[in-house]
């Protein structure tokens, strides 16, 4: 009977932190739940835990580096807090738990600000059980990537912080394991192509202007990708002429300063994207000509044929003495 009893108070004790916390409104708890509607398994485990946490005990994520996906604004927040009710956001957050005590979040900053500005304690959550920095890593940036699809710098951000937690991707293989599309973004598509990953991990390379001008359709993805291609004292030298950059006109402009051996500078590359002078005249020219062709055949014998220059330029030498405004054309 001991041995019951000491059994039983080991029972009460197993994950004493998360059992501290409140089951969600509506979760079957271990009494109501029915196992013969699920069928026997011995493969079946609970890798997660759906919890009401502590809006207090919640902290963001603390791997984000220099930048950041781009944030809410305060009326964003202010309208999805109004949205909700007092049970708080539907979707539950990711979190997992840290040494310290407190719960790190995964993905939902948002919710949980809104849950906050509501005026709620506790929010729902899933905890994460063993979850590495790596895996909490690919959460973060994985379920904001799917959400942010239409911002460039997110992108850009969220897959070069990708390419760091992965540094071994070399092919489409290694780009689709290390995503694990269906568990990580909840879709069977690849949400990148191979070259869409490194160009948007090469164009973490340019200056925050440049990204800028990005997400506002100031310059194209290619145009990005190519000026991400120098430093960024010479990205510098391109900001007074954005509005005129093409990739073509970017190529061009590599390939004269390199053939040349010349050095980059604003003043060059204003010279270089100067439209090329074109001859406004020549179409009108080789109308003149095909005419002159006809009129040799009409009126000249073949047998002056071989004088035909010296005619010509004597007819257009006379032209020229009774037509002064003709006069020195070049």
């Amino acid at each position: 009977m001991a041995k019951n009893n000491m059994f039983a108070k080991l029972a009460n004790n197993i994950d004493e932190d998360l059992n501290e916390l409140q089951m969600p409104t509506g979760a079957l708890t271990p009494k109501q739940f029915n196992s013969s509607l699920v069928p026997a398994t011995k493969t079946a485990i609970a890798l997660n835990d759906l919890f009401m946490i502590p809006i207090d005990e919640l902290i963001p994520f603390q791997r984000k580096g220099d930048r950041d996906f781009s944030p809410w604004s305060e009326d964003e927040v202010k309208s999805l807090a109004e949205q909700m009710d007092n049970e708080g956001a539907f979707e539950p957050i990711l979190v997992r738990k840290l040494d310290s005590g407190k719960y790190e979040i995964l993905a939902g900053e948002h919710r949980a600000k809104a849950s906050k500005l509501k005026g709620l304690k506790k929010i729902r959550a899933i905890v994460y059980r063993g979850c590495s920095d790596e895996k909490a890593m690919d959460i973060f940036l994985l379920t904001n990537l799917h959400r942010r699809a239409t911002k460039i710098s997110d992108s850009i951000y969220g897959w070069y912080m990708f390419s760091q937690n992965h540094p071994s991707i070399k092919n489409n293989k290694d780009l689709e394991s290390a995503i694990k599309v269906t568990d990580s973004v909840g879709t069977d598509k690849m949400p990148v192509t191979l070259t869409q990953y490194y160009r948007y991990i090469k164009m973490a390379n340019l200056l925050d202007t440049l990204i800028e001008a990005l997400d506002k359709r100031e310059i194209s993805l290619r145009v990005g990708y190519e000026l991400a291609l120098y430093t960024h004292d010479e990205q510098k030298m391109f900001i007074p002429v954005l509005s005129m950059l093409t990739e073509e006109k970017l190529q061009n402009i590599k390939k004269h300063v390199k053939e040349q051996n010349l050095t980059l500078s604003t003043e060059l590359i204003k010279d270089l994207l100067k439209p090329k002078k074109t001859n406004n005249y020549d179409s009108s020219l080789r109308s003149g000509l095909a005419k002159v062709k006809l009129t040799i055949k009409s009126k000249i014998k073949p047998e002056y044929y071989n004088d035909i220059n010296d005619i010509i330029n004597n007819a257009l030498d006379e032209y020229l003495k009774n037509n002064p405004i003709y006069k020195n054309v070049d």
